[in-house]
């Protein structure tokens, strides 16, 4: 496998969140996770976190997990999703860039090293969480319902896909 493909390859890949293993997440030394939300926590047409996901959290909050949204989309948007799940975040955040993962990581109190990236995008999201050295976890995207220019991105996702699985 080339350079251009590890920089892309996710660690794990899941179907959805809810197959995350915190025991095993635990045992590679993750101290906390940084979560997409638009098609991996929720659809881009869920305005509030369902109560499955205010519960999943929870769980996540019981193992003693740290959690932090970091999202490209809209800060209303975020701020709504974030405050029905009581989450910090940053919204706006144009990742792959580093800048608010890396806050993230410093507002949670963690090391990149010991946090994972949870996204449904390989040229935002786990490209992000590889260039911070962060622990990445694909997940199947949950809707297709998404904008153009990510349905574009989609197509060159799947090529990279095939190489890396």
């Amino acid at each position: 496998m080339g350079i251009l493909e590890n920089m892309f390859k996710p660690d794990i890949f899941i179907d959805d969140i809810y197959e995350l293993d915190l025991e095993n997440m635990k045992s590679l030394g993750i101290d906390a996770f940084v979560f997409d939300i638009d098609n991996t926590l929720v659809t881009y047409d869920d305005i509030i976190a369902p109560e499955h996901t205010v519960k999943w959290f929870n769980k996540l909050h019981e193992y003693g997990f740290k959690t932090f949204l970091v999202s490209n989309n809209n800060t209303k948007r975020v701020k709504i999703f974030a405050e029905s799940l009581r989450e910090s975040y940053y919204a706006k955040a144009l990742k792959p860039r580093k800048r608010y993962l890396a806050a993230a990581c410093r507002n949670m109190k963690v090391k990149p090293q010991n946090t994972a990236l949870v996204g449904d995008q390989l040229f935002t999201d786990i490209y992000g969480g590889k260039r911070m050295k962060m622990h990445t976890v694909f997940v199947k995207s949950i809707s297709d319902n998404e904008h153009w220019f990510v349905h574009l991105k989609r197509y060159f996702e799947r090529l990279i896909l095939k190489r890396c699985i």
